[in-house]
């Protein structure tokens, strides 16, 4: 028994850090940052961190802690994105088996990210002005497209930045969301936005769902919770 327990422990830390979709955004004009991700493990939220009126990163699949950390000390330090994504491709982040998405106020026409070799399809990256989106596991080739498409359009519409993620967050789980959760398309999602004076650690809106029950979508459970934010 004893033995069971710790190779069932091994596993669920060893697919912890996967994730499979997720949205960074910011709003040059109001100073806002957001990230939003879903997928199907207990938890996924702590994939990416926001420095306040600076910028944000996501570090997923594996989810190196350090390189997430070395990140977002480099956000804060006024690094650009692509100086800080050639300092996370270092052999000691294993940048192979992660996924890497970064925008910063300061250069918001140069957001960037990186899907390592050893991530697992369907996976990719795709950008927009001040926005980056990234996922791996995706049950459909189309779903990154989708998804940015979603956070274009709600931009269009000028919604607040916390729709635009959750329309992104829905748009994946419409394509088919992570693969290891069939028709439930994510067990765990995340909303953050932090305005420009908040603390790192006390942002405006954040917002976890974890562990839903088989047959439960995060992303709706997200959504619910949310609209119930948005009344209070």
């Amino acid at each position: 028994m004893q033995k069971f327990l710790i190779t069932f422990s091994l596993l669920l830390l060893s697919m912890a850090g996967y994730s499979t979709w997720s949205i960074i955004v910011i709003d040059p004009r109001t100073g806002e940052i957001g990230i939003a991700g879903a997928s199907c493990t207990y938890s996924v939220y702590g994939i990416g961190g926001i420095v306040p009126g600076k910028g944000a990163i996501v570090v997923q699949a594996m989810s190196n802690k350090s390189a997430k950390a070395k990140g977002l000390e480099m956000i804060a330090s006024g690094a650009s994105p692509g100086e800080i994504l050639q300092a996370l491709k270092a052999g000691r982040y294993e940048p192979e088996e992660q996924q890497y998405g970064i925008v910063c106020l300061a250069s918001a026409n140069e957001p960037i990210n990186y899907t390592g070799s050893e991530t697992y399809t369907h996976k990719g990256g795709l950008v927009a002005r001040g926005i980056s989106v990234q996922g791996n596991t995706l049950s459909d080739s189309t779903a990154l497209q989708a998804i940015l498409n979603a956070a274009l359009k709600a931009q269009s519409d000028s919604l607040p930045i916390a729709e635009v993620l959750m329309a992104a967050l829905e748009a994946g789980a419409r394509q088919g969301g992570d693969k290891r959760c069939g028709e439930q398309k994510a067990s765990s999602a995340f909303i953050t936005v932090a305005k420009p004076k908040d603390e790192e650690q006390k942002p405006w809106l954040n917002l976890v769902v974890k562990g839903e029950a088989e047959g439960v979508n995060a992303v709706e459970a997200l959504r619910k919770k949310y609209d119930s934010w948005k009344r209070q």
